[in-house]
């Protein structure tokens, strides 16, 4: 025999002869497949999430610098439209107009130059209006004004390197456009804006014009060169007016985050890129944690199932011993278990136990059905003497009027209370499955406060009726439930025999719907309590003790419960609970 063939046969016979193995063997399947799973699914979902947080941001960013260098550029737009304003009402006065051009530029560093157009071409002031060499202005932003729109330009040089813009507006009187207002703008500000945009060691952000010029950049000497991305992937989509932000990959720059938005007004775009790695570095290394810990976790799992399946393995022979004593368990069922181990003896036992328990549980019945038929067989014998005594009484006595007016009024409530003695045991014992439909709790409960509206007021009874909605929806037999509103409410009723309050309220709560039914009456003890639903115990003389035996049945048949919280002297509170929503297939008498 092989090595590997000794080996194997050495651990099966372990692990079939060992009951702490097989423990320890399920304890790490159920433990360690779960726990693994679990761990790579929690890990790709916070990865997820925390790739969407950052693209997330980052969109966010580019968003807020958009608007940032939009509202940079549309302040010299908004003081170009009130110095136009300014200037329609000196106009054509030349040296007013230099006047307000001089101020405009001396009161707005961002401006280097204005000067004003007339409808002819020919320049009327401005602010740089007496220096040799003036420079002249871009046709185009002049035809732009004349025409009534405004203008702004891509971006230009002057000697110093200093980025600059030019913009024109219309300059009207009485709504017909007199003249154009054009100037040049310092866009050092626009720079400045991109350059405090710090994101990581490997983060830039750059600003591109219409036509995917740079306008802004970290390197400078590239927007001086007037370089053009329009070719990238970001800037096509940010001068198409898109917002978002993506993971990109290039073959020089490698793999990258790039987050853009369109500047409002202008048709430039605002770019942000950072590197993957950087950006997702406190990803990578959650999950190098999160792995570490789960590796943890596992041999941790290994070690303590060992020791849990070595302590449960223990206990179990001594168990077998004992077990015969419990009263627990399916009675009608026997396993056949022919192993010789532990768990086989513990079966054996089990099996044992069961029988005697079956044995009990048919002797504890037949006493019970003997209770129920002495009870049955005094309330009957009881109504048929006083049926029997009026009937043999009736041929001698039919002329007295006493007797025949008391034979009138105690024959049929006799009689009622025989029906209503049958009609309890045969509700107590049936088998038939529930009728069950989409039922509003409150319309049945509307309904038996109306029909017991009278015997309320003939007990002193003031009623409380609470509800927050007027729909509380389960599925339910509308009959069956109002027999069980009936009985708690009588139940009621009789505890207040001098007058008292009864409150009822219906809430929705988690569990689904909720029916308290309160009383202010005598209460029941602790002890009567324990026995309060047990099927022929009652609390007051006359009555069957199938009441509430029968309501429980029927609230546990809707898969519901009812508990009742009392004390001598306290009243009794009767709270019942409905699930919303059940399957009509599982409404069944258990």
């Amino acid at each position: 025999m092989s090595l590997k063939r000794e080996i194997k046969r050495r651990l099966l016979g372990l692990f079939y002869r060992k009951l702490w193995v097989r423990i320890a063997v399920i304890l790490l399947a159920i433990v360690t497949i779960p726990v693994v799973l679990l761990g790579a699914l929690l890990i790709q979902t916070s990865q997820d999430a925390l790739r969407n947080a950052v693209l997330s941001d980052y969109n966010q960013i580019s968003t807020r610098a958009a608007n940032e260098i939009g509202l940079f550029v549309k302040g010299p737009q908004d003081i170009l439209n009130t110095t136009g304003s300014i200037l329609s009402a000196v106009y054509p006065a030349p040296w007013k107009q230099e006047t307000v051009l001089v101020e405009l530029v001396l009161d707005n560093p961002d401006f280097i130059r204005a000067m004003s157009v007339d409808s002819s071409g020919t320049a009327l002031a401005g602010s740089d209006l007496g220096r040799e060499n003036p420079r002249g202005y871009p046709k185009e932003a002049f035809e732009a004004a004349i025409r009534g729109k405004a203008y702004i330009s891509g971006v230009n040089f002057l000697d110093n390197h200093t980025p600059l813009v030019t913009m024109a507006v219309p300059v009207k009187k009485t709504g017909k456009v007199i003249a154009a207002l054009i100037a040049d703008v310092n866009l050092r500000g626009v720079w400045k804006i991109a350059d405090n945009i710090k994101i990581g060691k490997t983060g830039i952000a750059f600003l591109v014009s219409d036509d995917g010029t740079l306008i802004a950049h970290p390197d400078k000497k590239r927007v001086l060169r007037n370089e053009n991305l329009k070719g990238q992937k970001e800037v096509q989509s940010v001068l198409a007016g898109k917002t978002e932000s993506v993971e990109l990959e290039d073959r020089s720059e490698g793999k990258f985050i790039s987050a853009y938005a369109p500047v409002p007004g202008t048709g430039w775009g605002i770019v942000l890129r950072q590197k993957q790695e950087e950006a997702y570095h406190f990803s990578k290394a959650m999950k190098a944690q999160s792995w570490t810990i789960i590796i943890l976790s596992e041999l941790l799992a290994v070690l303590v199932s060992m020791l849990m399946a070595r302590l449960l393995a223990r206990p179990i022979k001594n168990l077998a011993s004992r077990i015969k004593s419990v009263a627990a368990g399916n009675l009608d069922h026997r396993i056949d278990m022919r192993i010789k181990d532990d768990i086989g003896e513990l079966i054996r036992s089990f099996n044992y136990m069961t029988k005697k328990l079956k044995k009990a549980r048919e002797r504890e019945r037949l006493s019970t059905i003997g209770e129920a038929a002495a009870w049955i067989a005094h309330e009957l014998k009881n109504s048929f003497v006083s049926i029997k005594s009026f009937i043999q009484l009736f041929p001698l006595r039919h002329k007295d009027e006493l007797f025949v007016d008391k034979f009138r009024r105690i024959l049929p409530e006799e009689v009622g209370r025989m029906e209503r003695m049958f009609k309890d045991l045969s509700n107590f014992s049936s088998q038939s499955e529930l009728r069950v439909s989409r039922t509003n709790v409150k319309e049945i409960m509307d309904g038996v406060l109306e029909i017991m509206k009278e015997e309320l007021s003939e007990n002193k009874i003031n009623l409380k009726y609470n509800s927050h909605s007027e729909e509380f929806f389960i599925e339910a037999d509308a009959e069956r439930l109002r027999e069980v509103f009936q009985n708690l409410i009588i139940n009621s009723i009789n505890a207040m025999p001098g007058g008292g309050w009864l409150t009822i309220s219906l809430d929705l709560v988690t569990e689904g719907v909720e029916v308290k039914i309160k009383d202010t009456g005598s209460g029941i003890s602790k002890e009567e309590q324990d026995r309060l639903f047990e099927p022929f115990h009652t609390t007051k003389n006359g009555g069957m003790g199938l009441g509430l035996a029968i309501s429980r049945k029927i609230v546990e048949q809707h898969k519901g419960n009812i508990r009742v919280e009392s004390g001598v002297n306290r009243g009794t509170i009767f709270t019942l609970k409905f699930p919303l929503e059940v399957d009509s297939g599982q409404l069944k008498v258990d």
